[in-house]
């Protein structure tokens, strides 16, 4: 089977043949991937990357609509006809939008067939449990079905059983389809996870051939960048996206230090071409011209960044944006001294920081971007003290 979703007769079949393939670097093809404005009609589908290195191929991510499905094998089958015998299957995260075509692997025609999965992502990957499961864990410190679009929001004034069971249906429907292969997933342990230094800065994660996967846990408890030494290129996966966090176990904090480890390698010299899962000049500048978004930097609508500085730049625009939203939760809460979260994201929403703006633009569900679950993370992260006064939970200001 392959992705139906909640409205397969509306999927973006003329607009995903905007989607390009192109080369990278040596033997490094990205199938570009494809963002709308609609999430649930048109959901996001991830960047594809598929890395030759010698007998063995890398197959990282496999996007979500079936259309990726034929592009992948063409791929696939060239680097077959040169000789490689070997294929390995990662996924930046267990995302729908990243693992829709994970079976495709079976369709390759190659000797050996492998897909790693760390241990610690198999939650993520388990995609109705992880999305239904989110909101029930969010339910111990507000109503989430309060900070949606109306139906739900509605519902939830019924009663929050009502509202759980809408967004059930929802789940069922928006996953319909997808095939993760996870049975035949080879689980990477935490303590398999080895030490490599990467210029002067540590790392922890997985050899697979000549390619390291940095487990950062910052998207999802098992998210995974790709570094390639040979051609100094990093894939960042969901790490470098604006939407973060999107989901409750998303880390606004590890995205911040994972950001600065990556500044810092790239301005040793050893990051020359930073790309990551979903950025795209050919959607992106859309989305910005739409919604009257001025870019952070340029390199925020560009595919990719090239060369030191361009990497550099594009490291620090995150870390910044990350750290700004950061602080500017904790100035609302200092503003309030005590507040609950949905008080909190009325006065976040007050800020004139660039970063707040941007991401208060990138609204739900247009986007799978959500305030209430930004403020819960970067709270539940800092172990900000709170208590509880009837069905409410008050957090207070560290500062008070």
């Amino acid at each position: 089977m392959a992705f139906k979703g909640l409205f397969p007769k509306l999927h973006p079949i003329k607009e995903l043949k905007n989607s390009r393939l192109m080369e990278i670097a040596p033997d490094v093809w990205e199938i570009e991937g494809y963002i709308s404005t609609q999430f649930f009609i048109k959901p996001a589908s991830s960047n594809i990357f598929i890395f030759k290195d010698n007998d063995d191929v890398l197959l990282l991510d496999t996007g979500l609509y079936p259309y990726y499905r034929k592009i992948i094998i063409d791929v696939l089958s060239k680097f077959k006809s040169q000789g490689a015998k070997n294929l390995t299957l990662l996924v930046s995260q267990g995302h729908f939008d990243h693992v829709a075509n994970n079976d495709v692997i079976l369709e390759a025609g190659y000797d050996n067939v492998r897909f790693l999965l760390p241990k610690i992502e198999l939650g993520t990957i388990d995609l109705f449990n992880h999305f239904t499961g989110d909101f029930e864990e969010l339910e111990n410190y507000y109503n989430p079905y309060s900070m949606l679009p109306l139906p739900v929001k509605m519902a939830s004034k019924i009663s929050i059983k009502f509202a759980r069971s809408l967004i059930v249906r929802m789940t069922k429907k928006l996953f319909n389809g997808i095939e993760t292969l996870v049975d035949k997933a080879e689980l990477l342990s935490m303590d398999s996870r080895v030490t490599k230094k990467i210029g002067e800065v540590e790392f922890m994660g997985w050899d697979v051939g000549r390619f390291f996967a940095i487990h950062d846990g910052a998207h999802s408890p098992g998210h995974i960048s790709l570094y390639d030494p040979k051609n100094k290129l990093l894939m960042t996966g969901d790490s470098t996206i604006e939407i973060n966090p999107p989901f409750f176990n998303s880390r606004l904090v590890k995205c911040i230090e994972l950001m600065e480890k990556f500044r810092k390698i790239a301005e040793q010299g050893y990051v020359n071409i930073a790309i990551d899962s979903h950025h795209s000049s050919t959607y992106f500048r859309k989305i910005f011209d739409k919604f009257n978004i001025d870019p952070l930097h340029p390199i925020q609508i560009a595919d990719l960044a090239h060369g030191k500085d361009e990497c550099v730049a594009y490291f620090t625009m995150f870390e910044n944006y990350y750290r700004d939203l950061k602080d500017e939760i904790l100035a609302a809460l200092s503003n309030l001294k005590e507040a609950t979260i949905p008080e909190l994201v009325k006065e976040f929403k007050k800020s004139d920081n660039e970063a707040v703006k941007m991401k208060i633009a990138m609204k739900f569900p247009n986007f799978p971007s959500r305030l209430d679950v930004l403020i819960a993370v970067v709270l539940d992260e800092l172990k900000v003290p709170y208590r509880r006064k009837g069905k409410k939970v008050i957090f207070t200001s560290i500062s008070s």
